[in-house]
């Protein structure tokens, strides 16, 4: 039986986020690197790298809307530099490298620890890099995606005018599964996506089922319940429910790149 996906919005906004010199004149080149907790039953969590705490205590929200980020952590950018992710009883959730998570100096990153903890192949990390686009029209947003619940299987995402038929539009996201995150290619990019005159609608489809099991409103001012201006970055996470298999939630973020 196909697993259906539900899902649940919050609206936060994450200024300040342009890249900057991280390295702060040091001899060690770094990069700036915050965390999503998106691992409802993953339970408090630290952030070692190369076995040095740098974040403690971090758990989840308790709100699948609203996950827990951190704050910016300085984290070195050597190939080997390791990045560990371990539960209260010190027992490692995950682990990855530097140079694995492409990590370059100077610039910043998100990563989310994704995925339940109970669930196959999870958590694992999702590494984006917050770099934001200069080239958006008038009337378009920028859009990345990340799907990072391991339960209800592949989704399908478009973003639309209200009323189209789902058979013959084009999707924003296909087949879309878990740990990956779009428009892919070099990972945290944002796609531009234009919003519709009359107001658009994100959907939320099954994997090649064209029936909606979430319909979002997104416009600006009262045309949408994501209020949104043109030139924003919008990005939104997929992330598994506790206590259930099939239920996830999504967390929309609008992202301003300040100045």
């Amino acid at each position: 039986m196909k697993k259906v996906l539900t899902v649940a919005f919050l609206f936060v906004f994450a200024a300040g986020m342009v890249g900057c010199d991280s390295n702060g004149g040091g001899e060690t080149p770094t990069a700036q690197v915050r965390f999503m907790h998106a691992s409802p039953d993953a339970g408090e969590v630290s952030v070692l790298v190369e076995g040095n705490e740098v974040l403690s205590g971090f758990g989840f929200s308790g709100q699948i809307t609203s996950p827990s980020v951190s704050d910016y952590q300085e984290v070195s950018v050597g190939t080997d530099t390791e990045i560990q992710v371990q539960d209260a009883s010190g027992n490692e959730v995950l682990s990855t490298t530097a140079g694995s998570a492409n990590l370059e100096e100077n610039q910043q990153y998100t990563v989310v620890v994704a995925g339940a903890a109970a669930a196959d192949d999870s958590p694992r990390a999702i590494v984006l890099r917050d770099q934001f686009r200069d080239d958006l029209g008038d009337s378009q947003i920028g859009l990345r995606l990340v799907h990072g619940a391991a339960t209800p299987g592949p989704v399908d995402i478009y973003l639309n005018e209200p009323g189209t038929d789902l058979t013959q539009e084009e999707r924003v996201a296909q087949n879309f599964q878990f740990g990956e995150d779009f428009p892919g290619g070099f990972a945290g990019q944002f796609a531009a996506q234009a919003l519709s005159e009359n107001g658009s609608i994100l959907v939320v489809t099954p994997a090649g089922v064209s029936t909606p099991v979430l319909e979002l409103p997104v416009g600006t001012g009262s045309q949408g319940s994501l209020t949104v201006q043109p030139g924003m970055h919008v990005t939104g996470v997929a992330i598994d429910a506790p206590g259930t298999e099939a239920p996830a939630a999504a967390l929309i973020q609008i992202d301003n790149p300040g100045s």
